[in-house]
């Protein structure tokens, strides 16, 4: 700004210098024409041409500092978007490169603004948000993987070791009977957890159809119950259905499996002499299915992750009884196939429900 104010003076020296030069002009015209010209109208002209020059260069001297200021401005606004412009690459490069942790600070001083009337500083919390969603997603990958090695690996221990008791020719026939039944018993469940992992990759794969039909859903639970009878029959529990004849529009075998999973669950964790409800209706949301038991239940944090895969509120008990953590999160992805969602409520020691609702009339997935 003294920079300015000096140059301002200068200037206004030059002028007053001007003036002096213009009134000295002004009396010689005055003198050599006498009488012709006055004294006041040459005064006035002097007056003129000196305020036509001082505000020519005021104006001269603003326009420069204007362009000076907004110049220096544009210039740094132009580096801030370099700079920004480079914060993204950077941190681009180490997402590509694995590092989820990174994160872009915004950037609201860069004031670009995009033709939709998006903030270029948008883009940095748009990468932040991808940053995150890609770390989720990489530690569920992990888990996955973790989960599948020890899910896999348990039985294979199993199996080497009873085999490896088995070649003991000394065990008497009823110890060799135990141990072929554990063999057997761990070979099944390596089994079913290979289909069921089979199964969900399928399920989540991009290229899996559902093949969606009218039919009979009553006349399926009820299949399915007769299906599952000697597992609910050799615990003496009571399994009720109830509910109007109902059709449906869903792919059947896929849904069959909904029904088997939850069934099971049910009959797994119902005691001796206990009590399985299953009743279908239809309302504005679609048609309901509800299958409600008499089990152990959950605490409400086992609810929030029953439908993790490999999660097992009684991780012991559900190995012993065949489980594999894996059947839930199959139920979740069919039903969210068909456009439905799956509710649950459970009481510990008391029982728990859950209620599956199939829109109708709607595009399937």
């Amino acid at each position: 700004m003294i920079h300015y104010t000096e140059k301002l003076w200068r200037y206004f020296s030059g002028v007053m210098f001007l003036t002096v030069c213009f009134t000295i002009a002004a009396c010689i015209v005055t003198f050599a024409y006498g009488s012709a010209v006055s004294v006041q109208e040459v005064g006035k002209q002097v007056m003129l041409s000196f305020f036509s020059v001082l505000v020519f260069i005021v104006v001269l001297l603003l326009c420069r500092m204007v362009y000076h200021l907004f110049g220096h401005h544009k210039n740094s606004h132009r580096s801030s978007y370099h700079e920004f412009i480079n914060e993204l690459e950077k941190a681009l490069d180490r997402i590509a490169q694995g590092d989820f942790e990174v994160r872009v600070a915004t950037k609201k001083d860069v004031n670009i603004v995009h033709d939709e009337g998006h903030h270029i500083s948008d883009i940095a919390d748009k990468i932040n948000s991808m940053a995150v969603e890609l770390g989720e997603r990489e530690t569920m990958r992990q888990d996955f993987v973790s989960n599948v090695s020890h899910e896999i690996q348990s039985p294979f221990t199993s199996i080497r070791g009873f085999v490896e008791l088995l070649k003991d020719d000394s065990l008497s026939r009823q110890e060799q009977l135990r141990y072929i039944g554990i063999v057997e018993s761990e070979s099944l469940r390596l089994s079913r957890l290979s289909e069921n992992l089979l199964r969900l990759s399928t399920l989540e794969s991009a290229f899996v159809a559902l093949n969606p039909k009218k039919y009979s859903l009553s006349r399926q639970i009820k299949e399915i119950i007769l299906l599952l009878e000697p597992q609910w029959s050799a615990k003496n529990i009571e399994v009720a259905f109830s509910g109007e004849q109902v059709d449906i529009l869903a792919d059947q075998d896929l849904l069959s499996q909904v029904w088997i999973n939850l069934l099971n669950n049910s009959i797994k964790f119902t005691q001796v002499n206990g009590k399985i409800s299953i009743s279908v209706s239809k309302n504005e949301a679609g048609i309901e299915t509800t299958i409600a038991d008499m089990g152990i239940g959950m605490t409400s944090e086992e609810i929030t992750h029953i439908f993790e895969r490999f999660y097992m509120a009684d991780k012991a008990r559900n190995r012993k009884m065949g489980g594999s953590g894996l059947g839930l999160s199959i139920v979740k992805k069919i039903v969210q196939m068909h456009n439905g969602y799956i509710n649950v409520d459970s009481k510990k020691n008391e029982g728990t429900t859950f209620k599956v609702i199939i829109p109708q009339n709607i595009e399937l997935v």
